[in-house]
């Protein structure tokens, strides 16, 4: 009988021994899941007969978050079906302190056999509700291309946007 005792006591000691499971620092990550985000970017001259300056315009929701090795916070939905692929919305994150940090907002696009991605860069650490926040528009032929791609570095590093493509956040929900 004693042996019966003896497991189930072992097994409450290593538990208490356990230090606590606790979430992440999401280094102070404004996201988060379900918040819904409208990106604009700017109005360019359509091809030739159209009816005007076109402006994409996104309704892009936060997903699931996710701490990555580097410290960037990702947040990435689940991807959607649309009449010619799929699509996806992504998050991300990237801490640099106060007045520096990044919010990169955007979608990914495959139609057919091409792959795209849309994003608007901002530096803030900010997400009120229905505040419009001005940043870079990006568009990349991979995710990977974005952590790359001297447009945004150079935005990100020195927050100087003249001559860059212009784009809005705005959290709506």
């Amino acid at each position: 009988m004693n042996r019966l005792l003896f497991p189930a006591a072992l097994g409450l000691t290593l538990t208490a021994c356990t230090p606590a499971i606790t979430a992440p620092d999401l280094s102070g990550s404004p996201l988060a899941a379900g918040q819904e985000w409208l990106m604009l970017t700017p109005a360019e001259v359509g091809s030739p007969g159209a009816a005007g300056p076109v402006q994409l315009s996104r309704q892009l929701t936060v997903g699931p978050r996710e701490l990555l090795a580097d410290g960037t916070v990702a947040y990435t939905a689940e991807p959607r079906s649309t009449t010619t692929g799929r699509s996806q919305d992504l998050f991300r994150f990237v801490p640099r302190g106060e007045g520096r940090s990044v919010i990169v907002a955007g979608r990914a696009e495959t139609t057919f056999d091409l792959r795209f991605f849309d994003f608007c860069v901002v530096r803030s650490s900010a997400a009120e509700v229905n505040q419009a926040q001005t940043g870079v528009y990006v568009q990349t032929a991979s995710l990977d291309s974005l952590w790359t791609n001297r447009t945004y570095q150079a935005y990100v590093g020195t927050g100087v946007a003249a001559g860059l493509k212009p784009c809005t956040l705005t959290r709506v929900k």
